[in-house]
């Protein structure tokens, strides 16, 4: 039987805290198996215990500002940039402690909004996003893969907030949830079609399911 340490999990939270981690999450591996096999733990990490969740909260909109370097041909994301940057930090934490690691890429990666949920963080709401009770919708995620054992949250699968709202999916101008369900395909021709236009290489794209939400807005 493997003992998850709650020592170190309480130390990585202190950690995370001084490194000014908005959000921290821990979830179990074995909760990974219902996604194809290059979308759970096992495809980044041999033999994985935990899987870190770290977020970060958008108190502003340009956090989530695309920008574009033409000469190098790449992408940046302002508060992904962030999220790396912690979870490197994180990562060289657990490497003093003797343990193994593996920052998370995009594509393929795990899907963090599922990954959060399992973390016990929050649950996923209409709106096709997490939800979490410090900052609603408005966060960014990363994660890590590892081989500590750290103690991992509960799974969420009740949704507490949404119940009756349905202002996403009245609000969305993609007409994404028309279907009864979220339309990734119809959101992302909207979206890159609807670019917020902030400079010639950066760019915002839409927020209006964060920002509408109810959840979202107390925080402010």
């Amino acid at each position: 039987m493997m003992i998850r340490n709650e020592i170190l999990t309480r130390e990585l939270i202190k950690y995370c805290n001084n490194i000014n981690v908005d959000l921290v999450g821990f979830a179990n591996p074995k909760f990974f198996d219902k996604y194809s096999p290059d979308n759970r733990p096992q495809a980044f990490l041999e033999n994985p215990k935990s899987v870190i969740i770290i977020g970060l909260h958008l108190y502003d909109l340009l956090l989530d500002a695309w920008s574009k370097d033409e000469k190098k041909n790449m992408n940046y994301h302002f508060a992904d940039s962030i999220l790396v940057n912690q979870c490197y930090k994180i990562k060289n934490f657990l490497a003093k402690k003797g343990f193994k690691s593996k920052i998370i890429p995009y594509k393929p990666g795990l899907y963090l909004k599922d990954a959060a949920a399992i973390a016990g963080m929050g649950p996923i709401g209409k709106n096709n996003l997490l939800i979490t009770e410090e900052y609603g919708s408005q966060v960014r995620l990363r994660a890590l893969v590892t081989d500590a054992l750290l103690f991992t949250g509960k799974p969420i699968h009740d949704n507490k907030y949404c119940k009756e709202c349905e202002i996403c999916i009245k609000t969305c101008p993609a007409n994404a949830f028309s279907e009864g369900k979220y339309n990734k395909d119809v959101c992302l021709e909207y979206c890159q079609s609807n670019l917020d236009k902030l400079s010639d290489r950066t760019v915002l794209w839409c927020n209006i399911c964060i920002e509408c939400c109810p959840i979202s807005k107390k925080v402010k």
